[in-house]
């Protein structure tokens, strides 16, 4: 037993297990935490009770609207936006591939992302979404709709445009409005629709009145890989709490979860009325939600949702509100006042301060004659740095708040855990634009925060080598206490702490570095899987980009596999963790030396999958690991590890 390394306790194998741990936690958070349930499947519609809207239809006209950050195409067929794009600018990375790949025109005329995949946002009524009619969950009936466009309007950071269109049902005669007010300097925008009696009698819909949204988010998920497809999702918050479903086709549900399998296509949410706030989508890099700005009027208030069990990657049918036993009260006030046409644009007077058009709104809500619904969008990148008012004044005036719904801030990173430590986020990804404006390549961008890191953590690796090299000299010590009493586990850690004390070594200051460095790493962790700064980044040779695993080559139908990908980086990755723990680990026995090597052969299935700036960053960690003890090794006293 001489020849092998011991360790004077068993707390030197925390290292490993605390790294398993964390690799474990991860785990558990991406690969989600659903917790609906499942409603089962839906009866189909009577023939003789699929009643609808009755409408003018008709080829429309498009406008389009553009902001510093995106532009909007709004079309008169449907009244809805039927594309919506985010400019390229140093906080949002479109890559130049893409934008050279594309056949949009407009993709290349502002440097632009489309985001909604071409299917647009249409914030419509419609009355199904279960067979047969279930694609009216992705395209309402009522998209088909002539509208009559009023605008745009604009005033200084406001642009306005306003859609009207009579609709009937059963020949009850209604109008239809839908306002789209689009702001200067901010991700956000807001969305006014509203189902107006024109009667002097109710109207009674005889069953509920679902409002669609939007469906998924672009990019388009591009890649097998479950990992990424776990980051397409949907969200809502409904009866003060966070729902979250991830995953799109075969990869939904969760893998470590309780949660049961959906009975059938939809899931349905609506026993608690009028508590539905939010609701949104989400993609890798991307996250939109339209956030119900609820009056006190819970006629104004959606009552749920419905969702489907499993989304298609196409992403179109996703999620709709719920208004049950829909009903408006006789017509009354006429039109709805909405937000005026600004003073300065009537040429009436100067405006010293953003009209309350939040207050407006609430007056209007107290109607029950028209279903008004005052929605705030927020459509941009997951992080803190873009979930942000720019204008709070202006924000204020328009949604009645400073600052963005706390609660949605949760939607904005792939888990709560990983939003604690966004602080952390996104200074590295804003140090990593600051190196990749320098030198133009986010692969040595990550290289050199990697080594940046290591020499900042320097005293603390310092502690720990020092805490090595204490044990290392206990060693022959050790090896008496093993071999004496390795038939009495409880005498020997006794005697071991005996020894501890003696010489005064405390082995938790081996561990300490390690506990003080994770909310960084996991931090780092966050920013280089999540970061759309890496997607399509090339770095060198075979990985052509950091936002997904470097493979090399992909096996057709290995045993059970459909399709294996054969990766470069997690195997080099496996290799500089051996060499760091042979160089950098004291065990204690057989046992604590097979729980050693036996940890990189489950950071290998975790890292498999993982995108390739993720595994880059943690091979250059180990690497520089291995070099700097060696080098400790070869300038200090005696070697902090021994031959085995």
């Amino acid at each position: 037993m001489s020849d092998q390394k011991q360790s004077p306790s068993s707390l030197t194998s925390l290292i490993p297990v605390l790294l398993l741990g964390v690799a474990t936690y991860f785990m558990f958070q991406f690969m989600g935490d659903d917790k609906p349930a499942p409603e089962g499947n839906v009866p189909l519609v009577p023939e003789e009770k699929r009643n609808d809207f009755k409408f003018n239809a008709g080829s429309g006209t498009e406008q389009i609207i553009e902001t510093d950050r995106a532009v909007f195409v709004l079309s008169t067929e449907g009244g809805r936006i039927a594309r919506l794009y985010l400019k390229k600018r140093e906080e949002l990375h479109v890559p130049d591939s893409l934008i050279e790949e594309s056949e949009d025109p407009l993709v290349k005329k502002y440097q632009a992302l489309e985001v909604t995949r071409g299917f647009g946002m249409d914030f419509q009524p419609h009355l199904y979404y279960s067979p047969p009619l279930e694609e009216r969950l992705g395209d309402p009936l009522l998209n088909r709709g002539l509208f009559k466009m009023e605008g745009p309007l604009k005033d200084g950071k406001v642009t306005e445009v306003r859609f009207k269109m009579p609709v009937t049902f059963l020949g009850h005669r209604l109008e239809l409005v839908k306002v789209f007010r689009i702001f200067e300097g901010e991700s956000f925008f807001r969305q006014i629709t509203i189902l107006r009696n024109l009667e002097d009698k109710p109207f009674v819909l005889g069953g509920d009145l679902f409002f669609r949204t939007f469906g998924d988010l672009g990019p388009k998920p591009v890649s097998e890989n479950d990992r990424v497809l776990q980051t397409y999702g949907r969200f809502f918050y409904y009866n003060e709490s966070l729902n979250q479903t991830h995953g799109v086709g075969g990869s939904g549900g969760s893998f470590f979860s309780c949660s049961s399998t959906p009975d059938g296509p939809y899931q349905a949410f609506t026993e608690k009325d009028n508590s539905l706030e939010f609701m949104g989508s989400s993609s890798r890099f991307l996250v939109a939600y339209s956030h119900f700005l609820n009056p006190e009027n819970p006629l104004h208030r959606p009552d749920g949702v419905v969702q489907k069990a499993r989304v298609s990657p196409e992403g179109r049918a996703t999620f709709t509100a719920v208004f049950e036993n829909f009903r408006l009260e006789p017509a009354r006030d006429g039109a709805v006042e909405l937000p005026g046409v600004p003073a300065a644009i009537q040429g009436t007077g100067e405006k010293a301060a953003p009209d309350n058009t939040r207050e407006l709104m609430l007056n209007e809500q107290r109607r029950r004659d028209a279903l008004i619904l005052d929605n705030q969008i927020f459509v941009g990148m997951r992080s803190d740095e873009a979930h942000k008012f720019n204008d709070s004044a202006l924000m204020q005036a328009e949604f009645g708040m400073s600052e963005p719904d706390e609660e949605a801030r949760d939607v904005i990173y792939t888990s709560s855990f990983l939003a604690i430590f966004s602080k952390i986020r996104d200074g590295i990804v804003w140090l990593m634009r600051q190196i990749y404006g320098m030198i133009g390549n986010y692969g040595w961008a990550i290289i050199i925060i990697a080594v940046g890191f290591k020499l900042l953590t320097w005293p603390l690796n310092q502690m720990q080598v020092k805490s090595m090299k204490k044990m290392s000299a206990l060693k022959p010590e050790m090896d008496k206490i093993n071999e004496k009493y390795k038939d009495n586990p409880q005498e020997k850690q006794k005697k071991i702490m005996a020894l501890y004390k003696e010489h005064n070594v405390n082995p938790a200051k081996g561990c300490l570095p390690m506990l003080i460095q994770i909310p960084i790493f996991i931090a780092l962790y966050s920013a280089f899987s999540e970061s759309m700064e890496l997607w399509r980044s090339p770095f060198v040779l075979w990985m052509n980009d950091l936002s997904q695993p470097d493979t090399v080559y992909i096996i057709k139908d290995l045993f059970v596999v459909q399709n294996f990908h054969i990766n470069i980086l997690p195997l080099l990755m496996v290799g500089s963790q051996i060499l760091q723990q042979r160089f950098t680990t004291v065990v204690s026995d057989p046992q604590q030396k097979m729980l050693m090597y036996f940890m990189p052969v489950i950071m290998i299935f975790f890292f498999w999958s993982m995108p390739s700036g993720v595994t880059l960053y943690w091979t250059v960690q180990n690497v520089v690991s291995v070099v700097w003890q060696l080098a400790a090794n070869k300038l200090g006293d005696e070697p902090a590890e021994a031959k085995a």
